[in-house]
Parts: structure tokens; sequence; C-alpha cells
């Protein structure tokens, strides 16, 4: 797909898209804004996702801060201190959905609507499904790291 990115930063790549570009990243960024889910929570999820994927570049940008011991113990987040019971309930269905979305169980969305309630439980599912296609797709076009907006 070098034709649309050609190693470009994710921003760039969108801004050659002008049809979806502008759209889709402010639905992107809308997720971080939900009153049902926290930001941070939000951003845990993305990041497990990229890490799922294998996406360095993904895994690099920082949409929205998270404490630095959360990013680094994210991929053992089952067991890793500072992860609450919500987190640990939304990254458990987040590792389910990368793989399967139609392999979540009643019991992994009920935990998840046990903090966030059902609309936390539609919003974090609407959310992973925009970040896995999106990642997917940073994949596919092999975007570079955003400029200015990496953590690291």
């Amino acid at each position: 797909m070098s034709w649309i990115a050609g190693n470009l930063p994710r921003e760039q790549i969108m801004d050659r898209l002008p049809a979806i570009g502008e759209n889709f990243q402010r639905l992107y960024a809308s997720f971080y804004q939900l009153s049902q889910l926290p930001p941070e929570t939000v951003e845990l999820c993305r990041l497990r996702l990229a890490q799922l994927h294998r996406s360095d570049a993904d895994f690099a940008r920082e949409e929205y801060a998270v404490v630095a011991d959360k990013r680094a113990q994210l991929q053992d987040w089952h067991h890793a201190a500072p992860f609450s019971a919500a987190e640990r309930a939304c990254l458990e269905l987040t590792e389910v959905h990368a793989m399967d979305c139609s392999a979540i169980t009643d019991a992994q969305a009920d935990a998840v609507k046990q903090h966030f309630g059902e609309a936390g439980l539609v919003a974090l599912l609407q959310a992973l499904g925009v970040f896995d296609g999106f990642i997917r797709l940073g994949l596919i076009w092999q975007a570079a790291p955003a400029e200015g907006r990496q953590h690291g």
C-alpha cells in the first residue's frame, strides 16, 4: 500500500484520504471523551490491542496519558499490582476481542457491566472495533510512529 502510506505517520496517511480521514480521526478521538468509560481505561485497552497485534507504531502513540507503571506492566496486567478490577475486566474483554469478538463470554461482558454498566460495555466494544481496525490498517500501511505524539 505504498501509494497511500509510504512509511508516514497515521495523521499524514489520513490527510491523503480526505473523504474519510478527518471524520475517522474525530470518531477515533471521541472514544476518549465518553462519559461511560474513563479515558485511561480506554487508552489501556487500545495499548493492549497494539501489543497483541505487535504494532510498535500504535504502542508508541500516546492518545491519553497513562500511569507509567501501568504502561510498563501492561503485558502482565493479569497479575501486576497497579491495575484495578475495572481495568482488568476491560483488558480481559479486549484480549478476547482481539482474537475473536464473537468469543466474548457473558461472564466477561458482565464483568465490564459490573463496573461501567451496559452503556460502558457498548462503548468499550465500539471503541475496540474502531481501534482494532485502525491498528490493523496501520500494519497493512506500515505506518510510522506519530511525530511528536509518542510515548518514550
